[in-house]
This record gives C-alpha cells, sequence and structure tokens, in this order.
C-alpha cells in the first residue's frame, strides 16, 4: 500500500497559480549564478495555514529534497536549538534586516524560508481531497534578494470508489481523508519544486545546468 501511495505521489501534477511558460535556469534565477552560494541556512517554516502542527511536520521533508541540490545546508539538529536560544526561531517575525545575522552566526550565504499556505484537509458530499501549498525563497545574507524562488501546489484526491454503492463511498471517503498523511504529500512537492533550483558547487552539474528549463508564472 506504501508503494502505491507513493507511485500516486510522484505522479501527481504540480499545479501552480495563473498561466506558466517554460525558462531556462539561468535566466529565471541568474543571482544563483552571480553570487554563487555555498552554505545555506534552512529557516523553520512560516505557518500561515490552519493546521498549527504543518511547521514541526514540514521540518522533517525539507533534508532530503535540499541534499540533493548540491550546497552545504547547515544540520537542522545543529541549528534549531541555537535559532530557539537566540529567539529566532519563529521565522514569521524575522525580517530582511535580520539576514546579515545568520552570516555573522552561522556564515550562511543564503537562508531557505518556506512558507505554508495551506495544509487542509477538505471533505464534502461527494468526495474529499487534502491540499498543501508552498512557497519557497532562497534570501542571499548579503543583500537581502531572492537568489531562488518557486511556489507549488499539490491536491490529493480521497474520493471513495463510488462503484461500492453511494453510502460505502462516503464513508470511505472521510476515512481517507480523516487519516492522509500530510508528509508523503510535502515530500512529493520538495522533490518536484527543488529541482529546478541551479544546482550547487558539490553537484556533479554545477554551472552545467543554464539551459535547463523550469517552469514559472
Amino acid at each position: 500500500m506504501k508503494k502505491i501511495t507513493l507511485l500516486i505521489l510522484t505522479t501527481l501534477l504540480l499545479m501552480l497559480s495563473g498561466c506558466a511558460t517554460f525558462n531556462s535556469k539561468s535566466d529565471t534565477f541568474p543571482l544563483m549564478y552571480e553570487q554563487k552560494p555555498l552554505t545555506i541556512l534552512t529557516l523553520p517554516p512560516i505557518n500561515l495555514s490552519t493546521a498549527p502542527e504543518a511547521k514541526e511536520y514540514f521540518m522533517t521533508t525539507l533534508s532530503e529534497a535540499v541534499s540533493e541540490t548540491g550546497y552545504y545546508f547547515l544540520p537542522l539538529e545543529v541549528t534549531t536549538p541555537f535559532l530557539k536560544a537566540e529567539g529566532l526561531y519563529d521565522t514569521e517575525i524575522i525580517t530582511d534586516e535580520v539576514l546579515p545575522q545568520f552570516k555573522d552566526y552561522f556564515n550562511a550565504d543564503a537562508v531557505l524560508i518556506t512558507k505554508i499556505l495551506e495544509w487542509d484537509k477538505s471533505y464534502y458530499v461527494i468526495g474529499g481531497n487534502v491540499t498543501v501549498s508552498l512557497d519557497f525563497a532562497l534570501k542571499s545574507t548579503a543583500t537581502g534578494k531572492d537568489l531562488w524562488n518557486y511556489k507549488g501546489k499539490i491536491v490529493y484526491s480521497t474520493t471513495g470508489d463510488s462503484g461500492n454503492g453511494l453510502l460505502i463511498a462516503l464513508l470511505e471517503t472521510a476515512v481517507k481523508t480523516a487519516a492522509q498523511d500530510y508528509v508523503p504529500i510535502a515530500k512529493g512537492i520538495n522533490q518536484k519544486v527543488f529541482q529546478t533550483v541551479p544546482f550547487g558547487k558539490y553537484h556533479p552539474r554545477n554551472n552545467k545546468d543554464q539551459a535547463d528549463q523550469v517552469k514559472i508564472e
């Protein structure tokens, strides 16, 4: 069952708001190639959703995705206690003026800021779904400018099988929607989104991916 769920998630369409076009990485994210960040600090997500647990859950989905981009990402196990001690764990109150401090504290060239816009389960008469919407930005600690940014949204259907009868289908939908785990869905988004990041120094395709096409709004 886990393998089937994983297969479904990896084949789900990553939907972006508005009309989308394709551009090269170098045209879309030129500052990444100009500034060439090496060390990146991942900040705790900004939770704008109605799910209070989303922030902690989503933290666990980032490490695997970012580790494949070719940058040195500071370990969350090391940075999280420090951020909490310094009052910087509540990312919601951090402004661009604070970014240089992360260079001073961690020698980070950039910080990854994630906003959780939606983390919702919806159940209605004829079906149900789970929606996760995320907004990513990689900001320079030197200039405060966005080096890379992307927004992703995925809707996973939890509608029951109407072939078993309407009542059973409604019950199946309610159970599937209530039990659905957000984590593999968030991982699916991360795998898609972080493929658009220009590869860093520690990736074999560093400085060889400028012509790679990425989808933008």
